[in-house]
């Protein structure tokens, strides 16, 4: 999908600015809109104008693309990685082959994963599974670990099962990262150009998880606040 959007956006870039440019002035014109430029200053030609709109158009095309490419071609990398956890490369690929992806993986994943012990879990589960999945040569990453956890695997292959996790949720934590900047442009503006780290971070964190934050309630938070700062002394 994201490679059909990679096109699209390219197949604009080149070939359908011209088209909507051309399309928006034919509706103006049935709108008895003018379809020239407006210029604020007398001294610059329409044809200026329209020069300029184009450009910056295709500077905006151009970083959506650059940025696009760049992402998809980090994912592409992580994915031929993991690539192999398929049902179709598990029920056709040699085990010597498999045990050199396993290696390399576990190698970028050492704090998660042990070589040998993902190795021996593959091994035993590629000959398991097709007795629980009617069609294994067709799953996906996916399809497999829900499998995992529907028949309680995940204590048999818990090498395997992190695997499939930390292949499947790389996009959702790097969306997350994203987001959180994303927050921080919205919070940090030229309003708050001296806020703290510490007020910072909270104000951001409370952005972020506005669904949970909702569902709390003021008046605990209230009461809470007043009981830690409290100075009465009882008497």
């Amino acid at each position: 999908m994201l490679n059909g959007l990679i096109k699209s956006i390219q197949e604009i870039r080149e070939n359908g600015f011209q088209k909507c440019l051309s399309e928006a002035k034919d509706m103006a014109k049935s709108l008895n809109i003018t379809s020239e430029f407006t210029n604020k200053r007398t001294t610059v030609e329409s044809k200026d104008t329209e020069n300029k709109f184009r450009a910056q158009c295709y500077e905006a095309l151009d970083s959506i693309l650059s940025s696009l490419c760049w992402r998809f071609e980090k994912m592409s990398q992580i994915a031929s990685d993991l690539n192999f956890l398929s049902g179709n490369l598990l029920s056709t690929m040699e085990s010597e082959k498999i045990k050199l992806w396993v290696n390399d993986l576990a190698l970028k994943y050492d704090r998660d994963l042990n070589a040998a012990e993902l190795y021996s879990e593959i091994e035993n589960f590629k000959y398991q599974a097709p007795l629980l999945m009617t069609k294994f040569e067709n799953a996906t990453q996916l399809d497999i670990l829900k499998h995992i956890h529907q028949y309680s695997l995940k204590d048999l292959y818990p090498n395997l099962e992190v695997t499939l996790r930390i292949f499947l949720t790389i996009p959702v934590t790097t969306a997350s990262c994203e987001r959180s900047f994303s927050k921080l442009k919205i919070i940090k503006n030229y309003l708050r150009s001296t806020i703290s780290q510490n007020r910072l971070t909270g104000m951001a964190i409370l952005s972020i998880e506005k669904d949970i934050v909702k569902t709390i309630s003021f008046d605990d938070v209230i009461d809470q606040f007043s009981s830690i700062k409290s100075r009465k002394v009882p008497l």
